[in-house]
């Protein structure tokens, strides 16, 4: 029996892993949950699995959780961290949104843990850093949890064949502005923003994946999860979302991943890997799918996605920036305090006044860059 801890329960990769967890209940253990602020539905969890760490980001929630389950409730990232740590825990699932994510991460590496990544905040802000901690405590190992980067994972035989890659093409549904034409962006509502084609996820990341921004971030994170050359990663839309991403061998072969739209896929990979177990979810009907189609993303009309490229390509602390500004400016369009065409606009202005810092990488470096390009960032949307 392995002791999971769940770190962002109550978000959408947080409910299909506690789906994950029930379904696979005589191997893995629900030890310890972590959420922001939705109080009853980590009391719902806490009874129904019997979890026995709680934390809420959170601290007023943390005290009205206390209340509410008669058990100790930790808060904070002291208590993020306090559970990444847990000597009862072997697996670590980092499902938190955004910044918030990186130091637990860090911390479950340094105590050795399996960590089951969907926080790609982590890999974009402190990748250089990952590498080191995982060097440093070779018992430690990352999976991931994000379907694009889990069909990658799968295709390289969880990261053996690496050597052996020309290209990757990391897919993207192209999100609800497609086929948009550039003209109408600067109308984009909030509401139009949050209707995803394919996913149903949190505000934010449903925000990012309109922008591209979201993708931009996933190339940040195959980057450092499997050591590949920007210039040997590549963007393809493909509006059915049934092929996840591809990897080209160097010898011209093409492998993909298709599954159907289910985030309880990759998350159950991430768990078991290289194991496949069972898993009640719908098959893929080859001959109903009609037809895949793929095509190149417009760098012009989503600008975001051209600026990770050039983050990632910068290093340094350019990426860090890059992300914190971002997630202000996500912030205050779903505030109804800026224009969505506004989101590119100022993360590269922010981008702009970014040092070109070299040498040997720090997390000290890398926060004191996120809490910079925040406070910059506020400035400029004042």
């Amino acid at each position: 029996m392995k002791n999971v801890v769940l770190l962002g329960a109550t978000g959408s990769i947080g409910t299909s892993s506690v789906d994950v967890i029930h379904q696979h209940s005589d191997i893995f253990n629900l030890y310890a949950v972590a959420a922001n602020s939705s109080v009853a539905k980590v009391a719902e969890i806490v009874r129904k699995y019997k979890v026995e760490r709680v934390c809420m980001f959170d601290p007023n929630a943390a005290k009205e959780l206390e209340k509410e389950i008669g058990m100790k409730v930790l808060a904070g990232m002291e208590g993020l961290c306090e559970l990444a740590a847990d000597p009862k825990a072997d697996i670590i699932i980092n499902s938190l949104m955004g910044a918030v994510g990186c130091l637990p991460t860090i911390t479950a590496i340094e105590h050795g843990k399996h960590v089951a990544l969907a926080n790609k905040e982590t890999m974009v802000m402190a990748g250089p850093v990952i590498w080191d901690k995982l060097a440093e405590n070779p018992k430690s190992f990352i999976t991931p949890i994000d379907s694009e980067h889990s069909a990658i994972f799968q295709c390289l035989e969880g990261g053996k064949r690496e050597h052996e890659v020309e290209f990757l093409e990391i897919t993207a549904s192209g999100g609800p502005f497609r086929e948009w034409p550039i003209e109408k962006f600067e109308d984009i509502t909030v509401a139009d923003a949050l209707n995803h084609p394919v996913w149903s996820m949190g505000k934010k990341i449903t925000i990012d994946s309109a922008s591209m921004m979201n993708k931009g971030l996933e190339v940040l994170e195959a980057h450092f999860l499997f050591h590949i050359p920007y210039d040997q990663i590549k963007v393809v839309v493909h509006p059915q979302s049934m092929v996840h991403s591809l990897v080209q061998f160097r010898d011209g072969s093409l492998m993909a991943q298709l599954g159907a739209p289910d985030m309880r896929i990759p998350i159950q990979v991430a768990l078991t890997w290289p194991d496949r177990l069972p898993l009640d979810t719908k098959r893929i009907d080859l001959p109903t799918l009609a037809k895949l189609t793929f095509f190149e993303p417009d760098f012009n009309k989503f600008r975001c996605l051209a600026l990770a490229f050039e983050a990632g390509r910068r290093g340094g602390i350019v990426p860090s920036m890059m992300n914190a500004a971002n997630e202000v400016l996500v912030d205050a369009f779903l505030k109804g305090n800026l224009k969505f065409t506004d989101i590119p606009r100022h993360v590269e202005t922010i981008m702009a006044g970014a040092p070109n810092v070299t040498g040997h990488l720090t997390l000290d470096q890398v926060l004191e860059a996120d809490a910079e390009a925040r406070r910059l960032t506020l400035d400029l949307i004042k």
